[in-house]
């Protein structure tokens, strides 16, 4: 992970006069869309780019140790080592960046990767996730339950009440002590941006979070109607540029919810590259919140290792 970000002082005044150019956005949008794909070599590189940059997730009700064991080897060994090998990639440690879950299963991930012998960070969601609609006394214990239990980086969800009603200042002392109650473990702060309603809200929320210490802002929980979207993106990371320019300090971008094929994880590389430069093309900085994304980057390497695709019974499952 990059250095913590220590956050600054709320600037109302200026996130009061913020206005984002709908029809500007929308347009950068497409074009990012509109981006021929690589092909062939370059290609299989970027998908296993892409692959470090995944949060292996499993974010279900029925979540069991067998199944976050499961996960957790998966992210060690995220694709086949024959594969890697015809590659020349097998001795390179690609794992995927980190492995989420729910607080209450952060215990049994860490002992997995404990007993793989892995260093891989545990990522646990926290702070009534989804909805983010409990006392703020039980949110804050949650997190520290899960930092406690061994989470080294903490996804929280804001208030999307105090967004929707313009309450900046107690959106920014909420994160505050949820920043203080990760203590060590870095905060990635989920914006939930289906639910914010228009991208001006979009924009100062992810203001008034970085200014509150986060160091990822993240698009979405993935149990929204509407998750990762290339409009939002833009918005959020013009934001991190603007965070940066005025700050020096480089907070991360993690979209999450809906991103499933590996030609989509191409586009947010693609995207990032070109709105924050090669810098934020890295684990520290950048993360794909997926559950099904790997599967089927797997696939496509083993497409471009063999020429035929393969059927999904003949990769590992996560």
């Amino acid at each position: 992970m990059s250095a913590r970000n220590p956050g600054t002082e709320l600037d109302l005044d200026a996130i009061s006069k913020v206005r984002v150019n709908t029809q500007a956005v929308l347009k950068r949008a497409q074009q990012i869309q509109g981006h021929k794909l690589l092909k062939k070599q370059w290609q299989a590189a970027w998908l296993l780019k892409a692959v470090t940059c995944i949060d292996l997730t499993t974010l279900a009700g029925d979540d069991t140790p067998s199944n976050v064991h499961r996960l957790c080897l998966k992210a060690i060994q995220p694709i086949r080592h024959d594969l890697l090998r015809k590659l020349d990639m097998n001795d390179k440690g690609v794992t995927t960046a980190a492995v989420c879950v729910y607080p209450s299963r952060v215990a049994d991930a860490v002992t997995s990767l404990k007993a793989a012998n892995s260093s891989l960070p545990v990522a646990s969601v926290a702070t009534g996730f989804p909805a983010g609609q409990t006392p703020l006394e039980t949110r804050l214990q949650e997190v520290r339950m899960a930092v406690s239990d061994g989470a080294t980086e903490i996804d929280i969800v804001i208030n999307r009440t105090l967004a929707l009603t313009g309450q900046w200042k107690a959106m920014y002392d909420e994160i505050r002590q949820f920043r203080e109650a990760c203590g060590d473990a870095h905060m990635k702060t989920i914006l939930a941006i289906g639910e914010l309603g228009t991208f001006t809200n979009v924009y100062k929320a992810s203001m008034v979070a970085m200014m509150a210490g986060s160091d990822f802002i993240k698009t979405s929980t993935g149990k929204e109607s509407v998750n990762a979207t290339y409009p939002v993106a833009i918005v959020m990371v013009r934001a991190i540029r603007d965070y940066f320019l005025c700050t020096g300090h480089k907070v991360g971008f993690k979209p999450a919810g809906g991103i499933r094929t590996a030609q989509e994880s191409l586009v947010w590389l693609s995207l990032i590259k070109e709105e924050l430069g090669n810098d934020w093309l890295c684990p520290q900085l950048f993360r794909l919140g997926a559950s099904s994304l790997l599967a089927d980057i797997e696939r496509q390497i083993y497409h471009h290792v063999t020429g035929q695709y393969a059927a999904y019974h003949e990769l590992p499952m996560a």
